[in-house]
């Protein structure tokens, strides 16, 4: 039986088009991916289903019945809750407040925290998170954070689950739990729609796929009837036969950072690396075992031990504003929060690490809006970032084009290091492509970059050399030949390199 149908529904922003027609259904007791490029047209289509969004022709079908003035309280009523990327938790309320925020059980208008910690922990094994329900949320990882979103989407018990990105944060073993959940709902006759840009949790998930391109429906193809070089085609047009820029052969330079004992409490003890001009460098291993509190030491934003040298000189990286100063730039794992101003434009946040240099020689207070534009100008035709215009709200933009503006910003600078930690998180195969071929062409000008992935294809395509690390010290260090998904899987789960022994330098 169909649970929802999108007859030749269409959709336009300011007179831009970003739904033409688009048709689907979705079935009771299936999961549906909706697949595509960012800005295909994957969250305007969630957005019409639950509620946020109505269209402007076509029609929308629910159990059977045409849906009219559709909003989310109706769309939750009947039966539709959503898990997105983005987090809507208060973190200084408890994770079982959380959890029920907004439908607290209580009787005559009084709460008891008792019952809500009580209901939240089945909720919580449910989704294979072990925590303290009475945790304040927001001293939870992202990726613990991200479950406590789908155990508030469950206590409706909803007939449609949307997962919109709902995964990108989370390790492998959170995915299982999470797909433990999906199949929990299929097994009952509910319906899950999922939007990943990970291809192989969408192949290995879902029933059927429907491809988006340019806010048109591309195909529908069944899960065993299609593969990842299928969906990539259908995706972007063209074939990804070079995802990864080759590897160049260059002879080894000096370092231009060298860290060595770097410990830090309840993170990391004695980690070593060297970072040198025109090499990619990558930190591996499973999420949480302390690869983003190096990328926040070496950006002074966390208090650490051990010896750091730039260019052969000790130094000591205080704040960020110490390693701005000293050459060092840090595009962080939550864009959104962290890595940009988001209710500010483009042109500002594009500006934003130059703001010295945009200023008249004898003044730091107003800015040349001449040299700003130039500059702007500049970096949003060599990104290729795609934005209404520069004048246009950086929450706007999609997530691939949010990303590139986090780490177009720095550019100006010419940092001798560049830091960045998930750098293609909740990103298109597509953007992907760019951004990796940005990194070489980076390192190539001898920029050192240092970077951090879950995604271990990545690690693998597009490092020279990967740091594996496993609570919180560095166990295997793979380059050339030894660099090889086995390996690098092996030494993540195992805490050891093949030799057996963890790798100290």
């Amino acid at each position: 039986m169909t649970l929802l149908n999108v007859e030749r529904v269409s959709k336009s922003f300011a007179g831009v088009t970003v739904l033409r027609e688009v048709s689907f259904d979705i079935r009771s007791g299936e999961v549906l991916a909706l697949v595509g490029e960012n800005g295909a047209g994957k969250s305007t289509v969630l957005s019409l289903i639950n509620g946020l969004l109505a269209p402007d022709s076509g029609a929308i079908r629910y159990d059977g019945e045409p849906v009219r003035a559709w909003s989310p309280h109706r769309a939750r009523a009947a039966g539709i809750a959503s898990v997105h990327q983005e987090l809507s938790l208060n973190p200084y309320q408890s994770v079982a407040e959380n959890v029920f925020l907004g439908a607290w059980p209580g009787r005559r208008g009084l709460v008891r925290h008792r019952d809500l910690v009580a209901r939240a922990r089945p909720l919580l094994e449910r989704v294979g998170l072990d925590v303290d329900p009475r945790t304040p949320a927001g001293r939870l990882p992202l990726g613990a954070q991200q479950l406590v979103e789908l155990a508030k989407a469950l206590t409706a018990d909803p007939r449609l689950l949307i997962l919109d990105e709902a995964t990108s944060a989370l390790d492998d073993d959170q995915v299982r739990a999470v797909f433990r959940v999906v199949g929990d709902l299929r097994e009952r006759g509910r319906s899950v729609v999922i939007v990943s840009h990970r291809m192989g949790e969408l192949l290995a998930i879902s029933d059927r796929l429907t491809v988006l391109k340019d806010g048109e429906v591309m195909a529908t193809r069944m899960r065993e009837e299609t593969g990842h070089d299928d969906l990539v085609r259908l995706m972007v047009g063209r074939e990804l036969s070079a995802m990864f820029p080759p590897k160049p052969d260059i002879s080894p330079a000096d370092p231009v950072l060298r860290v060595a004992g770097l410990s830090i409490p309840g993170a990391c003890a004695g980690v070593d690396l060297e970072l040198a001009p025109g090499r990619i460098v990558g930190l591996g291993g499973l999420q949480g075992q302390g690869q983003r509190e190096v990328l926040r030491a070496l950006f002074g934003l966390r208090h650490h031990s051990g010896r750091i040298e730039l260019n052969g000189q000790p130094c000591r990286l205080a704040s960020p504003r110490e390693a701005i100063r000293r050459g060092i730039g840090y595009v962080p794992e939550d864009r959104k929060t962290e890595g940009l101003h988001v209710v500010r434009s483009v042109r500002a946040n594009l500006a934003l690490t130059s703001l010295r240099t945009l200023a008249p020689a004898r003044t730091l207070t107003t800015v040349s809006r001449r040299r700003e534009n130039e500059l702007v100008g500049e970096l949003i035709e060599r990104m290729r970032i795609k934005a209404a215009s520069p004048a246009q709200e950086a929450r706007r933009l999609s997530g691939g084009n949010q990303q590139k503006v986090a780490l177009a910003k720095w550019l100006p600078n010419r940092p001798r290091v560049l830091l960045l930690a998930e750098p293609t998180r909740g990103i298109d195969v597509g953007t992907k492509r760019e951004i990796y071929h940005l990194l070489r062409e980076l390192a190539a000008e001898g920029m050192a970059v240092l970077v951090t992935s879950g995604d271990t294809m990545e690690l693998v395509g597009l490092c020279d050399e990967v740091l594996v690390m496993y609570e919180g010290t560095v166990v295997d260090r793979l380059e050339a030949a030894e660099l090889t998904e086995e390996r690098l899987v092996h030494a993540s789960v195992a805490g050891r390199g093949a030799t057996g022994e963890a790798s100290h330098a």
